[in-house]
């Protein structure tokens, strides 16, 4: 089975992906980490993709690749794709699981990182009440927006802002509930329907 983890910045994809991998006794691959072994950098994969919109496209691409790389028992976290249509097929392959984790915007904040030239991450230190009001806001926004463009990731996993271990006991049963057939509970919604250049189009660069 090949599980794909999405879910907006600072979530935790990389960190729930890489102890589940551990957990379910599956490799591990990451989006970004692909992107820096093919470009070195992500500041080059952004050279060589100025707007947006292409920088997304062809996250898209490269993560078809890697899910076609892998023949099986494979977590691949998944950082931000805004182009729908880009992933939109990975959700119908029967030997995929897509799982959007989700969490409360303080439990984000809590986990918030950026990183330096070297692509090393580093926690942010958030010092003045403006400050955190202003990363809230943003991450608030990000919540909102990629509500709409993971309409179709019909596994949402609340994190409930617990540590890392425990959200993997939880996901673990999670998915084994999936591979069983238990059905999730989906998104319901007029945001369902909402899918490729539409989302796109709502983001300004």
């Amino acid at each position: 089975m090949k599980i794909l983890l999405f879910g907006i910045a600072n979530v935790g994809t990389t960190t729930i992906g890489r102890l589940l991998s551990q957990k379910l006794n599956y490799e591990f691959d990451d989006l970004d980490d692909e992107i820096i072994r093919r470009y070195e950098k992500i500041v080059n994969f952004r050279s060589e993709f100025p707007w947006q919109y292409e920088r997304h496209k062809e996250r898209g691409k490269i993560l078809k690749e890697m899910v076609k790389k892998f023949d099986d028992n494979i977590v691949i976290a998944v950082s931000p794709i805004f182009y729908v249509k880009s992933f939109s097929k990975l959700l119908e392959d029967e030997n995929v699981i897509a799982i959007e984790l989700q969490d409360k915007p303080e439990c984000v904040l809590e986990r918030i990182e950026e990183y330096d030239e070297n692509e090393n991450p580093y926690r942010i230190e958030i010092t003045t009440e403006r400050e955190r009001k202003y990363y809230l806001s943003e991450i608030k926004k990000d919540i909102t927006y990629y509500k709409r463009v993971y309409a179709k990731i019909t596994n949402k996993f609340d994190m409930n802002g617990e540590d890392p271990e425990t959200v993997v006991e939880r996901l673990a049963k999670y998915i084994e509930d999936i591979k069983n057939g238990i059905e999730p509970i989906k998104n319901e919604g007029k945001d369902e329907k909402i899918m490729g250049f539409k989302v796109y189009n709502e983001e300004q660069e």
